[in-house]
């Protein structure tokens, strides 16, 4: 479900400015519950004759007041057609504490896949979304939850809309450290609760969103993006933005060439028709069999050797006392599949054997990372046991450093 609808953006003269009227709640319509998160309740109203949204947390504690208040101070003043425009903050709403912020009339990025868009309308839906994060990037913005339900896509121009800065961080603000992001995809070191947190683990969920869009075509750009090492990936969405641009250029040449055969043949239809039509068939065959038969091969060996990493670390999950020991056991997962994609899925350089087998890999990987954090999930966490401080301080330094786990000794 759509959590924004569209309206024309930039009406901010109609808010009263902070400070100067806190009691703003009047003139809003009736509101509406239009969507619920974990940890917030967005309400749709109505003013000026213009809709809105209101977010609002979902329990008015002084941890989630202060949350709010600082995704609001990390969105307002951002001016860019990608990226939600917040207008303002108000203490005394007809829902009590809110931000408000622009109403988008889109739907989600995997529901705006689900409409089969053309290869060009990707592209630039991607290119967009580049766009709104290279933006953030630039201004010392870490999103630190961009998927798929964060990325609008309006219905009337199919235009980009990053929303939900809620765990965003810049260079000045760090709250409470929390699991707040959603797994599938987010970076190695963000799943780790690293303080060091910066543009390249958005990086990483930029890679899981290229293969959401893209499949396996542009797989060597999304296998830099999900590298576990964050040094090798590209250092933002600006050097992302200009890789993916630079990457689409042959295509553009390749029309151009392509365009050009059917003269080509007509000038050399005296040399093509000279030749033994049987024995060109004859090895076409011979060429596609071989073709098929290294495919088949490929696709067997991926297929049994993803299965062997997944049931070693699926081994691991369910001998693991605790979820945090289990997410541990998930990283060390993307790491080994990370090193496998680069030695063994990008070495493949028949294209058209690499399409195939790259678009196998990626469902057994996502299969398989899915089953992965349905088995964590089902773990309890140390953090919310009823253990003695002592013991959590000991398990959070093995959690902390990676570190296998070992029962702390009571006595």
């Amino acid at each position: 479900m759509s959590l924004f609808v569209n309206f024309m953006s930039g009406s901010s003269e109609i808010f009263t400015p902070m400070g100067e009227n806190p009691n703003t709640s009047a003139g809003y319509s009736m509101p509406e519950v239009f969507a619920t998160t974990s940890l917030a309740v967005l309400y749709r109203v109505r003013k000026a004759g213009k809709y809105f949204i209101i977010k609002t947390p979902k329990e008015k504690t002084g941890h989630t007041l202060a949350m709010l208040r600082r995704e609001y101070e990390l969105s307002i003043g951002r001016q860019h057609p990608n990226v939600v425009n917040v207008f303002t903050f108000e203490e005394s709403t007809v829902v009590g504490p809110g931000i408000v912020m622009e109403y988008v009339d889109g739907r989600t990025l995997t529901d705006f896949l689900a409409e089969n868009p053309s290869q060009a309308m990707r592209r630039r839906v991607f290119e967009q979304l580049l766009q709104a994060v290279a933006y953030i990037h630039r201004s010392g913005i870490v999103h630190n939850d961009i998927k798929p339900e964060n990325i609008l896509i309006t219905r009337a121009d199919n235009d980009v809309r990053l929303i939900d800065f809620g765990l965003a961080d810049d260079d000045a603000h760090y709250l409470a450290r929390t699991l707040g992001c959603t797994p599938l995809y987010a970076s190695p070191e963000l799943l780790m609760q690293e303080k060091d947190i910066d543009a390249r683990s958005d990086i990483y969920s930029l890679g899981m969103i290229m293969h959401d869009i893209f499949g396996s075509r542009h797989l060597r750009i999304a296998g830099r993006c999900l590298c576990a090492q964050k040094e090798k990936r590209y250092a933002n969405a600006e050097q992302l933005l200009a890789a993916f641009r630079h990457r689409n250029r042959p295509a553009i040449l390749l029309l151009s060439v392509l365009a050009l055969i059917p003269l080509l043949l007509l000038l050399f239809s005296g040399y093509f028709t000279s030749l033994d039509n049987s024995r060109k068939i004859t090895v076409q065959q011979t060429v596609v069999e071989q073709k098929i038969a290294v495919r088949d091969s490929l696709l067997a060996q991926v297929e049994k050797d993803v299965t062997a990493i997944y049931e070693s670390v699926a081994d691991s999950i369910s001998s693991a006392p605790y979820y945090e020991f289990a997410t541990n056991n998930i990283i060390s997962f993307y790491e080994i599949m990370g090193e496998y994609n680069k030695e063994k899925i990008l070495a493949i350089t028949d294209p058209d054997i690499s399409s195939v087998v790259a678009d196998r890999y990626m469902q057994l990987l996502g299969s398989a990372q899915q089953q992965l954090w349905e088995k964590a999930n089902q773990l309890p966490s140390f953090y919310k046991s009823d253990l003695p401080v002592a013991a959590v301080i000991y398990y959070d330094s093995l959690f902390s450093c990676r570190k296998p786990f070992v029962p702390y000794n009571i006595k």
